[in-house]
């Protein structure tokens, strides 16, 4: 059983005054503590039907009953009305023949009239004055000259009024037709007779409408709740199949009866077939974001997305490791906050608040010394609200610059000396060469290690250009490192005899190594 909203307020307040010692306290706080546990399943949309058809129902059928009440009892009404009418032009016709008689005639005529016609007979003069009376003695009435029916019979020719009786308890019809001279009557017969029996026959009549308008109402409130069941029913499975959507859950699918010119059908196929849709979307986004996820994972080049307060809204893999920290601690955070570089959250600002894109090339405070060149655009969607920051790690390719220019400043080193010495030897032996052979012998011996020398250099000069190309291919072999160590030490022996140092090579002849041996022979 539930409430209306105004009762439940009503109770609601009663409720919360009852003392804190009453045994139904408890029982009150806990349902305090429930709002609406009465009045929330009549805010569904079966309930508003059924309550709309009902409501439909029950004005349909008290107007009905309200024409009907009043159509019969005016019925009732005009057909005594009609006979009351007669009758008094008949008591008037009499009582005017009976004047001449005098006043004790008249009343004797009232008395009689009454009696023959069942109605009260009220016999009046021109002026008001009672002159007989069926029921009561003439002489101690008053005058009856401002009553309706007394009015208009004097002024119209009839009058009738409905009036209720205190004396009786219960209502009077009053009857009246004026008698004697039309522009002049000389009085006014009226006659009244209860309508005890027409209330009655009304009230039967009432009984027995609301009897049947009950039965109607109940026979509604069971056809109403089984329409309004099978129209909120399916709109109720539909509500929470959209919470599932609405939850990502989009396997569910609603049951159609294809019915033609079903709008709750046609409904249900709408939601099937955006579930589907959306289903479908998802998907598709999911292998989007899969891709641009394997992506932002697998690039070398470290990717941070921030928004227009230079707070970090996504980072990469390859950007965290660059910097040295983890993508979780860096959501939410600023620039700075993040990368703990000046620079860097100074060319993030400055771009998101030119809206221009920009390039610099920063060093990381690191061990490795991390050579960065970073580039900021700005990201636009109906206006500026955030940037792409794109760092491409230089440190490789400056540290590959400073080992080139190493290598250039050794091998311009290492080819003027034999160059140097190539070019003397040779201005030796064609200038003494022919007089003593043996320094000839000597020098072009000495020509050709250089040359072999210079060969050496130009072939590392050809690997250094396979290296960077990736062209390099190395060609392992197992050989004893005594081997190398001993014509290293033979290749600077005449130096060390010059010099008066004695060079010797001592390495076990059992230690082997895996290596390309061309490259690693001095």
């Amino acid at each position: 059983m539930c409430i209306s909203a105004a009762s439940a307020k009503r109770w609601r307040k009663t409720l919360q005054n009852l003392p804190a010692s009453s045994p139904y306290a408890a029982w009150v706080t806990s349902l305090q503590n429930k709002p609406g546990i009465c009045a929330m399943p009549f805010r569904s949309i079966r309930w508003k039907l059924t309550f709309a058809y009902l409501f439909t129902v029950f004005a349909a059928v008290s107007v009905l009953g309200l024409y009907l009440s009043r159509w019969t009892e005016e019925s009732y009404v005009s057909s005594l009305r009609s006979e009351l009418l007669s009758e008094s032009r008949f008591v008037g016709n009499v009582t005017e023949k009976t004047l001449p008689k005098g006043p004790a005639a008249v009343d004797a005529l009232a008395r009689e009239m009454g009696h023959d016609l069942g109605c009260r007979v009220t016999l009046i003069a021109r002026d008001g004055s009672v002159l007989g009376e069926s029921e009561h003695s003439a002489a101690g009435m008053d005058r009856h000259n401002r009553r309706p029916e007394f009015i208009q019979a004097v002024s119209k020719g009839s009058g009738w009024s409905i009036r209720y009786s205190h004396t009786l308890g219960a209502r009077q019809l009053y009857v009246a037709t004026s008698f004697g001279d039309r522009e002049h009557p000389t009085g006014v017969a009226r006659l009244s007779q209860s309508l005890s029996r027409i209330d009655h026959e009304v009230g039967r009549i009432h009984q027995v409408f609301f009897l049947s308008a009950l039965a109607v109402f109940v026979l509604a409130a069971i056809i109403g709740i089984k329409i309004s069941a099978n129209i909120a029913g399916p709109i109720s499975q539909m509500s929470k199949i959209a919470g599932k959507y609405a939850e990502g859950d989009l396997w569910h699918r609603l049951k159609v009866k294809d019915k033609p010119g079903d709008e709750i059908d046609d409904l249900a196929r709408a939601l099937n077939n955006m579930a589907f849709e959306l289903k479908s979307m998802m998907n598709q986004f999911k292998e989007e974001k899969l891709k641009l996820e394997t992506i932002l994972a697998k690039t070398d080049d470290g990717l941070i997305v921030v928004d227009s307060q230079a707070k970090v809204q996504m980072i990469n893999p390859a950007a965290a490791r660059i910097l040295g920290t983890h993508p979780n601690e860096a959501d939410s955070k600023t620039v700075i906050e993040s990368t703990l570089n000046h620079d860097l959250s100074e060319l993030a600002n400055r771009v998101l608040k030119t809206g221009q894109p920009s390039t610099l090339e920063i060093r990381l405070a690191d061990s490795r010394q991390t050579c960065l060149n970073v580039y900021v655009a700005p990201l636009e969607k109906d206006g500026p609200w955030g940037a792409l920051i794109v760092m491409h790690d230089l440190t490789a390719a400056r540290h590959m610059d400073s080992v080139r220019r190493d290598f250039v400043a050794n091998v311009s080193h290492e080819l003027r000396t034999p160059l140097a010495s190539v070019r003397a030897m040779a201005e030796t032996i064609a200038l003494r060469g022919r007089s003593n052979p043996k320094i000839s012998q000597e020098y072009s011996e000495k020509i050709v290690l250089e040359v072999d020398r210079l060969t050496a250099i130009s072939e590392d000069l050809l690997d250094l250009a396979k290296i960077e190309s990736g062209q390099m291919e190395i060609r392992r072999e197992e050989f004893s490192i005594a081997q190398i160590a001993d014509d290293a030490a033979l290749e600077f022996m005449p130096a060390a005899n010059k010099k008066g140092v004695r060079l010797e090579s001592r390495v076990d002849s059992g230690i082997t190594v895996s290596a390309d041996m061309d490259a690693v022979r001095p």
